[in-house]
């Protein structure tokens, strides 16, 4: 599969929180969970996991942990993106 663009995968990112939170986010918006009071822990699981099905990645507990607004998403997918085309090592998880 071709690696996607960063502005599509942020896009999609966003659509995907949208989804989870049962509303439209504004492209221009970084919901995170402490901007967005229906984005809760159980909420968090279920975005978790559709992020995984629709990108076909799996993430660690950690990974899962850290990522608390839109854009720390993104970073994670890119570098898995990245990854997948041989040109840097994905971050640790902590």
């Amino acid at each position: 599969m071709a690696p996607r663009p960063a502005a599509q995968i942020r896009k999609e990112v966003l659509r995907l929180i949208g989804l989870t939170l049962g509303r439209q986010i504004r492209a221009q918006k970084n919901p995170s969970r402490s901007s967005e009071p229906a984005w809760d822990s159980l909420k968090h699981v279920e975005l978790m996991f559709l992020i995984e099905d629709h990108f076909g990645v799996r993430f660690s507990e950690a990974e899962m942990a850290r990522m608390e607004d839109a854009e720390q998403i993104v970073r994670v997918l890119e570098a898995r993106d990245e990854t997948k085309r041989g040109m840097r090592p994905a971050p640790e998880a902590q």
